[in-house]
C-alpha cells in the first residue's frame, strides 16, 4: 500500500515552511523534496506519484523557496540593480521596457535605484548599492561623461557595470546619433531641400555624447552634399522675469526664420527645441509642412502635439534589451572589457516634411 499523506495542519498552513517541513510532512528525506523543487527529480530517478505529492503538498503549505539560500548555493542572486542619476534623468518607456522585457526573459529581478551624478574619486555607492540590494551587476544610466577616476575604481572593485547611452570605449551600449545626424539631413537632402538648419540648446556643463554626435552628423551631411551646415543655438535661460510669458527660446526660433534666406527645413536636437521651432512658425505663419520641414530626435513618434513629426528614432528598447544581454556577459567574465556596442537608428515618417514648395496633396 502507498503511504498515507497526512492532513495539513492548519497551523502548518498559517506558517513559512521550509523544505525540512515538507519531508517532514510527506515522510521523505529532505534530498528529495530538494530535488523535485529544484527540476532535478527526472535525473535523481524520483517516482512521478513522489514529485506530484511534493508539489501538491508545497503549494497547499505555500512553500516559497528562499532566495538567500539559493543565492549562496548559485553564487548569484539572480538580480541586477538599474542606478539612475539625479541629474538628467533619462528613463523613457520603450528604454524601460526593453530592460524588463529581457531581465524577465532570464529568469531574473531588477532593483531600480538613485544616486547623486558625482564623479568623486572615492565614490562608493556602485559597492555600496551591489552589497545592500544584494545584485550581481549593475546597469549605469547617468547624465554625461564619467571621469576616469570613477570608470578605474569600477575595474578596481571587478564590479560587473554596463553603461547604458554613454559612449564609452567598452562596456557600454549607445545609440548611433552621428548616424541619426547623418540620417536626418540625408533624408531633406534628398527630398530637394538644400537650406537646413539644426537646432539645439546651448552646450552645458558635461554634456551628454548626443549633442556633439547629432550635430556632428548633421554637419558631415551637409558638407559631403557641399552645402554649409548651419547651426542655431537657443538659449538655456529662457526665462525673461519682467515678462512671464515671454520665452528666449522661442525668440531664438523666431530669429532663425524670420532671417533673410532662412532654412526651408529644420532639424532639431530634441522635444524642447522642436517646439520652440514650431511656436515660432506659428507666430510668423509659417505653414507645415509646405512652407518649412522639421525632424527631430525622440524615441518613438509622439503626437502629443497635435502633429506627428518626422523622428530619427534611438531604439531606446534596443538599447535596453542590449545592455541585458551585454551585462550577462560581464556577470559571467568581470575581468573582460567587451567592445562598445552602438545601436543604429532609423527614421520614422510622420507628417512634418515636404519637398520644397510641394503641398501634401502632390
Amino acid at each position: 500500500m502507498g503511504r498515507i499523506q497526512k492532513k495539513v495542519p492548519a497551523r502548518a498552513r498559517a506558517s513559512h515552511p521550509t523544505i525540512a517541513t515538507l519531508a517532514a510532512h510527506l515522510g521523505v528525506s529532505r534530498s528529495t523534496v530538494t530535488h523535485v523543487l529544484n527540476g532535478r527529480a527526472q535525473e535523481q530517478r524520483i517516482r512521478p506519484e513522489t514529485q506530484k505529492r511534493v508539489l501538491d503538498v508545497a503549494q497547499e503549505l505555500g512553500y516559497r523557496s528562499n532566495a538567500s539560500a539559493r543565492a549562496i548555493r548559485a553564487g548569484r542572486y539572480g538580480s541586477v540593480a538599474l542606478i539612475q542619476s539625479q541629474l538628467g534623468q533619462y528613463l523613457p518607456p520603450e528604454l524601460l521596457c526593453g530592460l524588463t522585457t529581457a531581465i524577465a526573459a532570464e529568469d531574473l529581478h531588477l532593483v531600480l535605484t538613485e544616486v547623486a551624478n558625482v564623479d568623486a574619486t572615492g565614490e562608493s555607492y556602485v559597492e555600496h548599492t551591489m552589497r545592500q540590494l544584494s545584485v550581481d551587476g549593475v546597469i549605469m544610466n547617468r547624465h554625461g561623461e564619467s571621469a576616469p577616476p570613477f570608470l578605474d575604481r569600477i575595474r578596481e572593485l571587478r564590479i560587473p557595470a554596463i553603461f547604458l547611452n554613454a559612449k564609452l570605449d567598452f562596456d557600454c551600449i549607445y545609440p548611433d546619433d552621428l548616424m541619426g545626424g547623418r540620417l536626418a539631413a540625408e533624408f531633406l537632402l534628398r527630398l530637394g531641400h538644400e537650406r537646413i538648419a539644426y537646432v539645439e540648446t546651448e552646450l552645458r556643463c558635461n554634456p551628454h555624447y548626443s549633442e556633439r554626435d547629432r550635430r556632428t552628423g548633421y554637419e558631415q551631411a551637409m558638407e559631403s552634399a557641399g552645402l554649409t551646415p548651419r547651426v542655431h543655438q537657443v538659449p538655456v535661460g529662457w526665462r525673461i522675469p519682467e515678462d512671464p510669458s515671454a520665452d528666449r527660446r522661442v525668440d531664438a526660433a523666431i530669429g532663425l526664420l524670420a532671417s533673410p534666406h532662412r532654412p526651408t527645413a529644420v532639424i532639431a536636437y530634441e522635444q524642447t527645441e522642436v517646439m520652440a521651432v514650431v511656436h515660432a512658425a506659428h507666430l510668423l505663419q509659417l505653414r507645415i509642412p509646405n512652407d518649412l520641414s522639421l525632424i527631430r530626435f525622440h524615441n518613438c513618434i509622439d503626437d502629443r502635439s497635435f502633429m506627428p513629426i518626422h523622428t530619427v528614432s534611438n531604439n531606446m528598447r534596443g538599447v535596453g534589451e542590449g545592455a541585458v544581454k551585454l551585462l550577462l556577459q560581464k556577470i559571467a567574465n568581470p575581468d573582460q572589457a567587451f567592445p562598445a556596442q552602438v545601436v543604429p537608428e532609423a527614421l520614422i515618417e510622420g507628417a512634418t516634411c515636404l519637398a520644397p514648395g510641394a503641398s501634401p496633396s502632390s
